[in-house]
């Protein structure tokens, strides 16, 4: 932790005659993934998780963690200076945020960080106890830290039309089909612009995805990036970065689509009022996979299946390894069947580690000893930009009792989870149920289920929509060929985590929604306590495992 930084925000706060100042985790794409370098909240607090923002004041840092990070917060901070603030399932950050906010309070936002949606959700939340927010034009930690930031260079290519099934000009045709003969689209979510031009890199750590902004209208799409970009298609413009902003300002009296969850108060503000402000739904389009996609999608599952296989043969040999050890060999393994890189750091987590939902730090010293549980959650990009996602729980040697529990019990909520049968009514909040009951009527409270179900897996590990969650956004209805996982898990601290994640795609059978899963890899048979199944789940167990491919 920089004491020096924490002084020079103080001032900060001051010289800017607010109380409080939110630190975000996200560039100003709003991305989930970003690199620590660029990553503000991460000099203040050394947390290292993708996602928890911070409440800096006077007196207090206050990081918001959801529960996937409650465990690691505590483990990487400094708590002398910092204070975890953890939230339960499905509490908001917004709602946690507007708790530690007392009246009168003056709280400053940086406008290229911070979402239209939140800006106006958080706004109305204060404004009830007479607190008010001000926009910054900069980050004040970036400033700070600007001879650390390092220039990322992107590569940029093209994703063949065999594995996107469309080329670019069909896709912003299909928009414009869509759309209507006059309009205006403003895009800012970089996997919406990575799938209208069919162009990845692999540069940016955890994504494949480049730094651009785009206007689409009925004429074509006009794309603003300062990357050296390939010829995209004859409806497609490239223009520099630095232009964004007047070509924004310029559109007048128009209908103009935007994403609010995905455009930053700074961009909004450049929008003239004389415009029809509507929803983009344009996330919609790659949310739903074609059957090119979905062929290439298998393929790459598969090699992810032989990746993971030399972690499995490694935990079954006599040799002991140490996290870091199979951490390291998953990855290799994985480059080697092809992987250009990897969609999210693997977590690698052993014993009482795999308690912990996002485990990020596999150790050198740390061994996997006999009876020790290894949770392995991974996945990785080809050359179609398409995230692989797949968690399998090991044990070395003999499972206790008290494991073999706990892993059947995870193991029937996937299974009644995923064989359950679905119709068009049924919601991504349905599979979440079956999978949260079938763990509430199997094993006690000690062993919470600390996160959803699933979450939509595409150009981004994790896309949205869909998402398989009780939450209001799961309650939408199945949609034919999305992907997303369907990982259960249950999690005790000090003891042990167990999660079991595939990722699947919703095909329609007749009058009926299937799931069908693109990793095929075997569940861990020393684990599975038949007795505590019923004969459904013993008929679906076998069904899975003899169709593994490992």
């Amino acid at each position: 932790m920089d004491t020096k930084l924490t002084e020079y925000l103080k001032d900060y706060l001051s010289q800017n005659d607010i109380d409080g100042l939110i630190i975000n985790s996200t560039n100003e794409f709003l991305v989930e993934y970003n690199i620590l370098e660029l990553n503000s909240r991460y000099y203040v607090t050394d947390f290292t998780g993708s996602t928890g923002d911070v409440l800096f004041t006077e007196d207090k840092i206050y990081l918001f963690v959801d529960t996937r990070y409650h465990e690691q917060a505590d483990n990487q901070v400094n708590h002398d200076f910092v204070e975890v603030v953890k939230m339960p399932l499905y509490k908001s950050y917004l709602t946690a945020l507007d708790e530690k906010i007392p009246s009168y309070f003056k709280l400053g936002i940086i406008s290229s960080k911070t979402s239209k949606k939140f800006y106006e959700n958080l706004t109305k939340k204060l404004q009830i106890k007479n607190s008010s927010i001000k926009l910054l034009s900069s980050d004040p930690v970036a400033e700070f830290k600007k001879e650390e930031i390092k220039n990322i260079k992107y590569n940029v290519f093209s994703v063949s039309n065999e594995i996107t099934g469309m080329s670019a000009d069909e896709k912003f045709q299909k928009i414009k089909t869509c759309a209507g003969d006059k309009f205006n689209i403003l895009v800012t979510s970089l996997e919406d612009i990575a799938y209208i031009t069919n162009l990845r890199s692999y540069d940016f750590d955890y994504n494949a995805t480049f730094p651009a902004k785009a206007i689409i209208n009925e004429n074509g799409v006009k794309i603003f990036s300062e990357c050296n970009l390939p010829f995209i298609g004859n409806f497609f413009k490239i223009y520099k970065l630095s232009e964004f902003d007047i070509n924004l300002k310029n559109i007048e009296k128009s209908e103009l689509y935007i994403d609010e969850e995905k455009i930053t108060i700074a961009d909004y503000k450049l929008i003239n009022q004389s415009n029809n402000i509507l929803q983009s739904y344009l996330k919609l389009f790659k949310t739903v996979k074609n059957e090119n996609e979905i062929a290439h999608l298998k393929e790459c599952f598969k090699k992810s299946d032989e990746a993971l296989k030399v972690v499995y043969n490694m935990l079954n040999s006599d040799k002991i390894y140490s996290e870091y050890d199979y951490y390291e060999a998953l990855i290799n393994a994985m480059k080697d069947k092809g992987a250009l890189s990897l969609s999210f750091n693997p977590i690698v987590a052993a014993g009482s580690n795999s308690a912990i939902v996002h485990y990020t730090s596999p150790s050198k010293e740390k061994l996997v000893n006999e009876g020790d549980f290894l949770l392995v959650d991974f996945g990785g990009y080809y050359e179609g930009g398409l995230a692989t996602d797949t968690t399998r729980t090991f044990v070395k040697g003999t499972p206790s009792s008290e494991q073999k529990t706990a892993y059947t019990t995870v193991l029937k909520a996937f299974l009644n989870a995923y064989f359950n049968e679905y119709n068009k009514k049924s919601a991504y909040f349905n599979i979440d149920k079956i999978a949260r009951e079938t763990i509430e009527k199997s094993i006690t409270g000690d062993y919470p289920f600390l996160h959803g179900t699933g979450h939509g897996v595409g150009i981004s590990v994790h896309e949205n929509p869909p998402i398989v969650s009780s939450s209001d956004a799961g309650k939408t209805k199945i949609i034919e060929n999305t992907v997303f996982s369907i990982e259960p898990g249950v999690y005790k601290e000090g003891w042990g985590g167990i999660r079991l994640e595939n990722t699947v795609y919703a095909a329609v059978e007749e009058d009926k929604i299937v799931m069908h899963s693109f990793s095929h890899f075997p569940f861990e048979i020393k684990l599975v306590d038949l007795s505590q199944m019923n004969d459904y789940e013993k008929y679906y167990y076998m069904k899975w495992q003899a169709g593994a491919c490992i």
